[in-house]
């Protein structure tokens, strides 16, 4: 590759890790990432770490759980209400396709700000469309969910702080391989960010591109992937010639496909 080219496929990144008053938070961070699509009552409480690549901000799950009905909303609220744990919020659709079933929001900062749960109440039967009726916001910041007339829950939160980071490192970045729109990028070090981002897996499926080994990766967003290869392990895909990769940590970056073409 001639200098041109290597001064052309190197890309500098700056990585940042949340953090409190300065410090790096090492302990994870609950998300309510509200999604009522398809009817789901909240949609996902999740748990990880938040961390920002050249600005961007990206949530790294770590656990997942599904808030479908009310009977979950009710216990997901309970639990928050009794822990007091901080949580961000972030939406991913706030009603359904219809319109019919939605969630108004007072003053919410979305994936920058922690609240924390002052009270809620969920509803049932008849007294849904009476509270309905009656409902009246008085305190702010609140999430609150309807259908139609219908009032299904309401949370009353607490701002607590806003979403903080420190750097964690900056590296410049050499392109070593592609494999259709996938670039791969090799890091000059094991572990640009904390071991605890990190998640062990067996395979990683990156659009029509999959990895099978031992690794550790960590996903940032849906185009970009932190892959820690602990052993030479090949790029695979149904459509490209296979790419080999030696141990190390490498950036693997793709677009997001148009029309199905990768």
């Amino acid at each position: 590759m001639s200098e041109e080219q290597n001064v052309l496929n190197t890309l500098t990144f700056n990585f940042s890790v949340q953090a409190l008053d300065g410090e790096v938070l090492t302990s994870p961070t609950y998300r309510l990432t509200i999604n009522v699509r398809f009817g789901d009552s909240v949609g996902l409480l999740q748990l990880g770490y938040y961390v920002t690549v050249n600005n961007n901000v990206y949530f790294v799950v770590k656990q997942c759980i599904n808030v479908v009905t009310v009977d979950e909303a009710e216990k997901v609220f309970a639990f928050l209400n009794k822990t007091q744990a901080p949580f961000t919020i972030s939406v991913r659709r706030d009603k359904t396709n219809s319109g019919y079933q939605y969630i108004k929001m007072f003053d919410i900062n979305t994936d920058s700000y922690l609240y924390t749960l002052k009270s809620f109440q969920a509803f049932r039967g008849l007294w849904r469309t009476i509270e309905g009726e009656l409902f009246e916001n008085k305190y702010s910041p609140a999430m609150v969910r309807f259908s139609g007339e219908k009032l299904d829950w309401y949370v009353k939160l607490t701002r607590a702080y806003p979403l903080q980071f420190t750097q964690a490192t900056t590296v410049s970045i050499t392109q070593v391989a592609t494999q259709g729109h996938l670039q791969v990028f090799k890091m000059p070090q094991l572990y640009t960010l904390p071991y605890y981002i990190y998640s062990q897996r067996k395979k990683v499926t990156f659009f029509n591109h999959s990895i099978e080994g031992d690794m550790y990766v960590i996903p940032l967003g849906p185009e970009m992937r932190i892959v820690h290869l602990r052993e030479e392990a090949q790029i695979v895909s149904p459509d490209h010639d296979p790419v080999l990769l030696p141990a190390g940590e490498y950036l693997l970056i793709h677009p997001r496909p148009r029309d199905r073409v990768d």
